[in-house]
């Protein structure tokens, strides 16, 4: 079939599902008809920070345009696509955009620019006038996808939604985490076509580089459920790189050729759950209609109560977050405690050395607080590091069991229709997990007030061992107050971070129930009504004409899309 007649098809179903839906799924079903009509691709670059992502997208765009280096980015998606005239769009989570010019990128993106995400950005687009983006392809980098901040968890769910296929960025060096493997899963789940790149491969020697890449392919692999190719690339490098030049001539073919499959399957994958949902409430309340009296009603009465029980689980999994989230808290502020403690003896034994080493005032005065900054910086933000580590997998391995929590729910579901109602409902479960990883940050800051410089001035101007004696003693007494500030203001960032990650949970919790048990309970609750009045013949008969319009669209979008397994693109 030619692409035109499938569109033809795609549209002919989607039109008709928007019939049956209720507003929140005419919703969807219209953003799945603009990236139909838009014809582009979106491919998401997800991993973690530092692993060279920007540098990824610049390389295959062949242009320096997204900002790197080691200062995190924020949590904002960036979408860089085709456009003759090139700009900056800058869209808000309050609804606003406005213009800028490439060379206010960084002041939008980078931690440096908008720290905390202060502006309130939801996404960032890019228009580039280059030839790679004229296939089709709408490349989104994703530094922070599941940002903590509310805006923008709900922005990068809208990414992992809509897009068709997935660069995922590893390196050697840090190995892959538990939260980087969960959002390896979620990324495979949703993606059509998965490249796998191995990035500052160069940085390895031959053994290092083949046990990294084995490491890798072995967890990539156990991750998303079946062999994947680990590419070793130098990002950096770009087409200088003999591995990157391999992985963009295939990422190129693949955009000219299986761009449109992937975009087609992909948008037929999400109307597929949605015909799966509909198709269970028609299924359930027909069968409703026709158990009246008897031991039909008792089996029926059942199997509501079940239905209710399985309902009223929800507070379990919210009472779960809430308590895991305590725990997570709890353990934060211990760790604090003794980092303040045991850093700021460290670094006055540190400071305290390297003030005997120089013999001026205005030495110890200047050098000796330049050293500090960069000691409890480096130190600092060593230890938020691990604590953010051990955070993001707290709360991976929490999404995890909340996840298989609500597969067993919907479970129990399945084969209490089965039992009871003689039903086999599908019941799908949204693909992957609840939320992204969460991503923390926070802004070192060491300013010292007008009184503090002027007394550094008068104390640079005393008097040979004096002077220096007092420009060392103060610099100790600066020690235990700089460290543990920049340890309490790190603390207090993820604090705030692990709060938003916990509500963002929540809210996710009852996205899930309300789209799958809650649902079902409406359906159910609906056709027992129709049973109780004279309408129930009436109803039958609507629900049967529902029954073969979804049995309908089923058919005809089978046969415009060949829906296969998702696979990595494995091409050399």
């Amino acid at each position: 079939m030619r692409t035109m007649d499938r569109r033809t098809v795609m549209y002919g179903v989607l039109d008709e599902l928007g019939e049956l839906a209720d507003p929140a799924d005419r919703e969807r079903i219209d953003g799945l008809c603009e990236r139909l009509a838009a014809d582009r691709i979106r491919v998401l670059v997800a991993g973690e920070a530092k692993r060279g992502k920007s540098t990824v997208v610049n390389a295959l765009v062949g242009r320096a345009v997204l900002p790197t280096g080691v200062t995190p980015v924020t949590a904002v998606a960036t979408v860089v696509r085709h456009g003759e005239r090139e700009r900056v769009i800058a869209r808000y989570a309050d609804g606003r955009s406005e213009e800028r010019g490439l060379d206010e990128l960084a002041a939008l993106v980078t931690e440096r620019g908008n720290p905390g995400n202060r502006l309130g950005l939801a996404s960032v687009t890019v228009d580039l006038d280059v030839d790679l983006l004229v296939h089709g392809v709408e490349i989104v980098d994703a530094p922070g996808t599941g940002s903590v901040h509310e805006h923008n968890t709900v922005e990068a769910e809208r990414v992992l939604e809509t897009m068709d296929a997935a660069v995922f960025v590893l390196t050697a060096d840090p190995p892959m985490s538990a939260a980087e493997r969960a959002l390896l899963e979620r990324v495979a789940e949703n993606s059509v076509t998965t490249f796998v790149l191995l990035n500052k491969a160069d940085r390895l020697s031959g053994a290092e580089r083949e046990e990294a890449l084995a490491f890798a392919a072995e967890h990539t692999s156990l991750a998303v459920g079946r062999e994947i190719l680990v590419r070793p690339v130098c990002a950096r490098a770009g087409a200088g790189d003999a591995g990157f030049a391999t992985f963009s001539r295939d990422f190129t073919e693949y955009l000219a050729g299986g761009r449109a499959g992937d975009l087609e399957e992909s948008v037929a994958r999400q109307a597929q759950r949605l015909i799966a949902r509909l198709t269970d409430e028609v299924r359930l309340q027909r069968r409703v209609l026709d158990m009246r009296g008897g031991e039909a009603a008792r089996r029926l009465e059942t199997f509501r109560e079940r239905l209710d029980v399985v309902a009223a689980r929800r507070q379990d999994a919210v009472d779960l977050v809430e308590a895991e989230g305590r725990r997570l808290l709890a353990a934060l502020n211990d760790q604090a405690e003794e980092a303040a403690r045991g850093l700021t003896s460290r670094i006055r034994e540190r400071i305290a050395t390297a003030a005997d080493e120089l013999s001026e005032p205005d030495e110890v005065e200047r050098e000796g607080r330049d050293r500090l900054v960069e000691l409890t910086r480096t130190v600092v933000e060593t230890w938020r590091d691990q604590r953010r580590r051990s955070l993001e997998e707290g709360l991976s391995e929490l999404d995890a069991r909340l996840v298989a929590m609500l597969d067993g729910e919907l479970a129990v579901v399945r084969d209490g229709a089965a039992e009871l109602l003689d039903l086999d409902l599908a019941v799908p479960a949204e693909e992957g997990r609840l939320i992204e990883d969460s991503r923390f940050f926070y802004v070192f800051t060491d300013g010292a007030g007008q009184t503090e410089l002027l007394a550094g001035a008068i104390r640079r101007h005393l008097p040979g061992a004096f002077g220096r004696r007092r420009a060392r003693e103060h610099l100790l007494r600066e020690t235990a107050e700089l460290v543990p500030k920049q340890v309490g203001r790190a603390r207090a960032d993820l604090q705030y971070r692990l709060a938003e990650a916990t509500r963002a949970l929540v809210r996710a919790v009852d996205h899930r129930y309300a789209i799958t048990i809650d649902r079902l309970v409406s359906a159910l609750g609906a056709a027992t009504a129709a049973t109780e009045n004279t309408q129930a013949r009436t109803r039958r008969r609507e629900l049967d004409e529902r029954a073969a319009t979804l049995s309908d669209v089923t058919s005809r979008l089978a046969s415009a899309v060949a829906l296969k397994a998702a696979a990595s693109y494995s091409k050399s």
